[in-house]
Formats: C-alpha cells, sequence, structure tokens
C-alpha cells in the first residue's frame, strides 16, 4: 500500500482512539473535532509539540450536530473514527431510567455522525460506544437502519463486536460495543481481530494487571497530596478493605461483625479498591467521592497512574484540572485497543501488511471476558474472611446458615442473660410532615392542632425479630400490620420485622414505615433502610413482604397499597389491563389510586416519571415508602404527568 489512509476523527476527546491510530505509519489523521474545550486544548497542546497529533492537522472545537464537515471534501476522508457521548446508551443509564436511547438529546447525536458519512462517503468508519448500545432492540434497529439506509447511497454494512480492552492489553477491564461500516460497494469484509492476551488469545498471553502497569511510576507523596483524597463519607472505610473489594467488605453477607451496608445495596464500584494483581475496573468519566477504582493505597490515582491505566503514553499531556483530566480518560478510548483496531482495518479494508499479532477473530467466535470477569460470591467471602482475620474481627459466628445474630448483638429480650430493658425503646414521635419529626418522651400527651400527628410507640428484639408497636394519637380506627422477612433466614441485620399500628387510617402509612425503617437504622450500622433489603435495581428478590388493613375502609386504593406491599410484585412491569384485572378496576381508576402512593411516597414508575419505561406500564419498586428526605421525589409534578400519559 504506498497512499496513506486518511482519517477523520469525530467526538475525538483527549485522543484515545486518534493515538492509536496514529502510532501506525499506514494512517493520516488529518482531522479531529470535538466540543468540549478542555480536549481541544490537549489536542492542540499535543500537535504543538508533535507528539501523536500531527501539527498540521485540522483541529475543530465545534458542536456536530451543526457542522457541515466543510473542512475536508468527499475525496479526502478513507475512514471516519469516533463515537458520541454514550451515557444515553449506558448500563447506568438504563437502570437509573434517566435517558431515553436514541429518543434523548445526546442518543441523536449519532445521526450527526450518520450526515458526515453521508457527505464524505469514506470507504468505512469505526464507531465506538458502550456495550448497553444493543441492548434496547428498537434503539439498536434505529441505528442499523441509519447507517446502512441514511449515509448516503449505497450505504453501509455493519459488524459490531462487544470487546474488552483487557484481552488487548490494556491493564484495565472496559467492556465497549465497536461497530465497523463498510461502505456496501466495498468488497472486503471485516473481522475484528482475536485478544491479544488473556485466555482467549492466540499465545494465551498474560492480562496486563494495574500492578505491572504501574511498577516504574515515581509515586512518592501522592498519599499526602490532597489532590488524591478521598473525600466521601466513608472514606474512612476503605483502610480495611482488602483490594479487589468495595463497600461490601462492610456487609453481613462476607461476615463483617458490624455490618454498614446491605448486600448489592450500592454499585460494584462504590469504595472499590483496585487489586494489583488483576487489571482494574472501569475508569469512570465522573465518578462519585465514593465511587472507585481507588489505589491499593488508600487514595485516588494520580493523572500519571491514570494514564497508564488507560494506556496512554507517558509523554502525552492532558490539560485541565485533575477532574478534568478524569473526564478525558473516562471518555477516551485506550490507545492500546485502538492501535490494535487500526491494524485490523489497515490489513482488512485497506490492503496493508498484515501483523502477526492481530490475528482475525472466525466467524461465531465466542468471547468469555464476562464471564471470566465475574467474581463469585465465596471469592468475596475469601478475600473478606483473611482480611477479617487480619484485623482481628472474624468471628465464626460470622457464617450464619439459616439464623443470624443481627440486632441480637443488641441484646434479645427473650435471653435469660439479658435484661429485658436493654432492648426495649419506647418514645413518642411528633411529625410535622413528613421529615419534620420531633422525639418526645414516651406517653407525652399532644393535643391536636391539625398541624400534624404524634405516635406512642414500642420496640423490642425477640427471637431475632424486631417487633415494632405503634399508636396514634387522637387517630382513627384502623390497624395497619406489617410484615418484612427473608426467604432464607439470612438477612443484613435483622431476622424479621413485625409492625403493629392501631388507631391509624391509610394516610399514616408512611409514618408508620418511617417509625419502623428509623428504628432498624437506630439499631444497627446501616444508614438506610434500602440498605437492610438491597438495592431493587442490583439485587434479586430474596425477601417477603405483607401488609394487613382492618378498620378501614375498603376500596381500590387499599387494594393497591396491599398489593404493591407484597415484594413479589415489586420490580416488575405491569401494563395497566394487567393491574386492572388484578384489581378489578379501570385504567382511570387506576390512575386515581396510583396517584394516592405516589402521594404516600412510594416510588411508582411510569412513563411519565422515567422515560425509559415503556408506555402503559408501571413498576413499584419497593414494598414501602421512599423515606430519604433527599431522593430526587416530586410527586406533584411526576403524578400530573402520570395522568396526561395513561389517559
Amino acid at each position: 500500500m504506498s497512499d496513506r489512509i486518511r482519517v477523520a476523527s469525530l467526538f475525538t476527546g483527549a485522543g484515545g482512539l486518534d493515538i492509536g491510530f496514529s502510532t501506525l505509519s499506514e494512517f493520516d489523521v488529518r482531522f479531529h473535532t470535538d466540543i468540549d474545550d478542555i480536549a481541544i486544548d490537549t489536542l492542540r497542546t499535543n500537535a504543538e509539540r508533535g507528539s501523536y497529533i500531527d501539527d498540521d492537522a485540522i483541529i475543530e472545537r465545534t458542536d456536530i450536530t451543526e457542522y457541515d464537515g466543510g473542512d475536508l471534501e468527499p475525496d479526502e476522508v478513507d475512514l471516519v473514527i469516533g463515537g458520541p457521548p454514550c451515557q444515553p446508551f449506558s448500563a447506568a443509564a438504563r437502570r437509573s431510567g434517566g435517558f431515553a436511547g436514541a429518543d434523548s438529546e445526546d442518543g441523536q447525536l449519532f445521526r450527526a455522525y450518520v450526515k458526515l458519512l453521508e457527505r464524505w462517503q469514506p470507504r468505512a468508519f469505526l464507531f465506538e460506544n458502550v456495550y448497553g448500545i444493543t441492548s434496547d432492540e428498537e434503539d439498536w434497529q434505529m441505528i442499523v437502519d441509519a447507517f446502512e439506509n441514511e449515509a448516503g447511497d449505497p450505504g453501509y454494512r455493519l459488524t459490531a463486536r462487544t470487546l474488552d480492552a483487557a484481552d488487548y492489553g490494556v491493564p484495565q477491564h472496559r467492556a465497549r460495543t465497536f461497530i465497523v461500516g463498510v461502505r456496501k460497494d466495498v468488497d472486503e469484509e471485516f473481522r475484528f481481530p482475536r485478544p491479544t492476551h488473556g485466555p482467549d488469545s492466540p499465545a494465551d498471553r498474560d492480562l496486563v494487571t494495574a500492578g505491572e502497569a504501574l511498577a516504574d511510576l515515581e509515586t512518592a507523596g501522592a498519599a499526602e497530596d490532597p489532590t488524591y483524597e478521598i473525600t466521601s463519607k466513608h472514606a474512612h472505610l476503605l483502610a480495611d478493605i482488602p483490594p479487589g473489594l468495595n463497600y461490601s467488605f462492610y456487609t453481613e453477607k462476607l461476615g463483617h461483625p458490624e455490618p454498614v451496608f446491605g448486600w448489592r445495596s450500592r454499585f460494584s464500584d462504590y469504595l472499590y479498591k483496585a487489586d494489583p494483581e488483576r487489571p482494574v475496573r472501569t475508569l469512570k468519566a465522573q465518578p462519585g467521592a465514593a465511587s472507585g477504582p481507588f489505589h491499593w493505597e488508600n487514595r485516588k490515582f494520580t493523572e500519571a497512574e491514570l494514564k497508564r491505566l488507560q494506556a496512554f503514553p507517558d509523554d502525552y499531556v492532558l490539560e485541565g484540572s485533575y477532574g478534568q483530566v478524569v473526564k478525558q480518560i473516562g471518555n477516551s478510548v485506550p490507545p492500546r485497543i485502538a492501535e490494535v483496531l487500526a491494524k485490523a482495518i489497515a490489513e482488512e479494508l485497506f490492503g496493508a501488511e498484515g501483523d502477526d499479532d492481530v490475528v482475525p477473530m472466525p466467524d461465531g467466535y465466542d468471547l468469555n471476558f464476562r464471564s471470566r470477569k465475574r467474581t463469585s460470591t465465596e471469592e468475596y467471602r475469601r478475600k473478606a474472611r483473611e482480611r477479617l482475620e487480619e484485623l482481628g474481627l472474624w468471628d465464626p459466628r460470622n457464617e450464619r446458615s439459616g439464623q443470624q445474630r443481627g440486632l441480637e448483638e443488641y441484646g434479645d429480650s427473650s435471653d435469660d442473660e439479658t435484661e429485658p430493658e436493654a432492648t426495649r425503646r419506647r418514645a413518642t414521635l411528633h411529625y410535622r410532615d413528613h421529615f419534620e419529626r420531633e422525639r418526645l418522651s414516651y406517653g407525652t400527651d399532644v393535643e391536636p392542632d391539625g398541624a400534624g400527628r404524634t405516635f406512642d410507640t414500642e420496640s423490642d428484639v425477640e427471637g431475632g425479630t424486631l417487633r415494632v408497636d405503634i399508636e396514634r394519637q387522637h387517630g382513627g380506627e384502623g390497624t395497619i400490620e406489617i410484615v418484612l422477612e427473608p426467604d432464607d433466614g439470612i438477612w443484613n441485620g435483622i431476622g424479621s420485622l413485625e409492625v403493629t399500628a392501631i388507631g391509624v387510617d391509610l394516610d399514616d402509612i408512611f409514618y408508620v414505615w418511617d417509625i419502623a425503617a428509623t428504628d432498624v437504622i437506630e439499631r444497627t450500622r446501616y444508614e438506610k433502610f434500602i440498605d437492610v433489603v438491597g438495592h431493587y435495581s442490583t439485587t434479586r428478590l430474596d425477601y417477603s413482604s405483607s401488609l394487613e388493613l382492618t378498620g378501614v375502609d375498603a376500596g381500590l386504593v387499599p387494594r393497591t397499597l396491599q398489593f404493591f406491599s407484597q415484594a413479589s410484585n415489586c420490580n416488575t412491569e405491569f401494563t395497566l389491563d394487567e393491574l386492572g384485572r388484578q384489581l378489578d378496576a379501570t385504567h382511570e381508576e387506576l390512575v386515581d389510586a396510583l396517584r394516592q402512593l405516589r402521594g404516600w411516597r412510594y416510588e411508582l414508575r411510569t412513563p411519565a416519571t422515567h422515560e425509559t419505561m415503556p408506555e402503559g406500564k408501571v413498576l413499584c419498586t419497593y414494598p414501602f415508602p421512599d423515606m430519604n428526605e433527599r431522593s430526587h421525589f416530586d410527586s406533584e409534578i411526576e403524578l400530573d404527568a402520570l395522568e396526561t400519559r395513561t389517559n
């Protein structure tokens, strides 16, 4: 091949893809564009230094949705590389319901990409995004149709694979979907390259570990530098967590004697400490204060370390503050996997000389990186136990089978050696609204003034069960009974929860739950009641619940409340027709009942509240209301929208 392959880079960011392609003499990356000022500064700095970015390349800061591609003529572009922001299609976006895939504003950026393909008509393109891009069949088909039918005549045929960067020599597990489009009038077919590292590689070469990648870096003083200090309220917990584990070290399931979190109650990167003997987990562009990976020395990684973990060259300059460097790295493609893909594209689509390290992947070749990445609960248990033994915290009784100590560590009134007063609690609680509560001496009579409600409460632990008795002062005539218990007898901190509230009506349901949940939290180290059962999107249903009502008017609202108070009916999508058959109600009646439950802060998700919910469907996340004052719960706005969307 005599002529260099002319490349236009879109959504360039810090230039990870561009570095990989520019490493090969076959490619001339002559155009880079991004909308981010800091990323453009990074590209221009490296171009001025003559470092990986050609000093005569066009570097354009522009909104791609408004860019017409006029800097290059159709006969000046052989290959387009790059991918739009990945957040609309990510797994986290799907879990949170915060984006609507290709229908969102960001999701439409891929159409701007298609528009430039139509103008330039390159021989091929390389499009990178998160693996979630293929998860929604409708969104994925829209993307396929756009590339095949809207990118000009004759359009492009696609080949897509999800690859893990660790399998290509990057010291980081980073699964991304790569799409190679080949113009339909080109005879060549593209085959993705086999991994160069790991058990799927031809030579079975070892994966590059984080420790190997950072071995020769000078990091003296990093531990004392405030730039790399972890500022989360849980930062003090990190020191005890062994490398390779996360917040789950502080769960009862892994045997911690003083659990802080529920099993699977946080995302997997929460307090995740990297293991130097393995590739790290994915580096994020905008990590939370407690989101890892963190260094095994209990600090954030330095900029130089992050570059190594993302396989950026040491001498490549990333402009901006620490947070801006983190963002650029987290949004980039590791140059090492980009280089392997560049070699495959040059060889298979442009006739370049082959490379012995790049072996085409046979049709139907099954990559097993997902199964290799999964760490079994037993492996977590082993690591946790070893660390607990080192800390002198291991107790064989922590290996529970069917029974657990849980709240019993605070005393059990059924135990002859424990005085009943040790666990019995009494208080009078006066609520002015959901989150304005005053604790009074037990039995204090509060005259009703229309400004709130008052409850006398007693609770005790007996036989591993927390029993909470509640009576509303000057209340109604109803009774609410709640039972919440694990299915397998092993649960985060309590064997079961039994609540009986008398003198109440349906409007007291939030307060009854809040009193019980507060009791659990005060008796344990858990911070939120959700920690007890686990976050609905990250754990399987392993508990049951029920709610019984007596002395209240029968009707659709009580039936709906009881239906969603069964854990088996939560985290399940129901159509309005299905709910109507279950509850013997019309759509309009259901909307009114759901509005009432939302008013009691039950998190009922619909297309009105979360765009990713299918039209006409409803999902209740938990069998109890949202008792977190800081959560984004705007019932009035969402209920108005709910009525509009479902009528």
